[in-house]
């Protein structure tokens, strides 16, 4: 501590108890009490004030600016569009309400030659730094810059530096469905619908077959899509109607990043 600091305590504790209990400290012997005198102030109330406005300017003074750092880069420039706004808020619906469309989703994005809005990539990073295969897609979408973000926000940094293979991040997983059902993949409209629709119907759909009815509809031809939405909501059971939304809703998630 400098001198300069001591006499600041003490002249402090003289403020705290008053000029009319305590006389304010006269300061070492220096420029701060030659301008204190020079200020020629009659009363220990003035010269308390000139005194602190003194030590305070000369303690200012004493600091000085550390060393300088390099100023933060931009990144690298990236050519591509954002995706869509509306895009973006389906893929917070998607994530939240039906996660298997999100392979598609983010695949798509990589192929339409868009790139991931701040706010998504960040999300996106952070949902996915366990999983190598999604994060991959995500640094993709992302581009310059995802990498500078994980270069400078160690939170978001990939919780394994295991490497991944290229073609897993750029195909589909395979969805397991029974042998009827997969056979309805790459079939028209009319008879997807029919055939969703009608085991409905007459009862052999039920809970046991959700879990392959979604993994179809994730993986059907995008084009029957709509007919297929609308085939299982006029079934009148609620099982159908989840998968109608879930249709309608990969549809719009396709269709929004089809714009241009």
């Amino acid at each position: 501590m400098t001198d300069l600091d001591a006499f600041w305590r003490e002249l402090v504790t003289a403020a705290m108890l008053g000029t009319d209990r305590r006389e304010p400290p006269r300061p070492p012997d220096g420029p701060v009490a030659d301008l204190v005198d020079d200020a020629l102030r009659p009363d220990p109330g003035s010269r308390m004030l000139a005194t602190v406005a003194a030590v305070a300017a000369a303690r200012r003074a004493a600091f000085r600016p550390g060393p300088t750092v390099d100023a933060l880069q931009a990144p690298e420039p990236d050519d591509r569009p954002l995706c869509p706004p509306n895009a973006s808020a389906t893929w917070r619906q998607v994530v939240s309400e039906w996660s298997v469309l999100e392979d598609e989703w983010m695949l798509t994005v990589v192929e339409r030659g868009f790139r991931l809005p701040p706010d998504v990539l960040v999300e996106a990073l952070a949902r996915h730094r366990g999983d190598g295969v999604r994060r991959a897609r995500v640094m993709l979408a992302g581009g310059s810059v995802a990498r500078w973000l994980v270069g400078h926000v160690p939170e978001l940094s990939a919780a394994s530096g295991r490497r991944v293979d290229a073609e897993a991040v750029a195909t589909l997983p395979v969805l397991p469905m029974p042998p009827d059902l997969d056979e309805l993949r790459t079939l028209d409209a009319h008879t997807v619908s029919r055939r969703l629709a009608g085991g409905f119907d007459d009862g052999r759909f039920g809970a046991p077959d959700r879990a392959v009815l979604v993994n179809l509809l994730a993986r059907c031809r995008p084009a029957v899509l709509p007919e297929v939405a609308a085939a299982l909501q006029g079934t009148g059971v609620g099982q159908a109607f989840a998968l109608a939304d879930l249709a309608r809703l990969r549809h719009r998630m396709l269709t929004e990043l089809d714009a241009t």
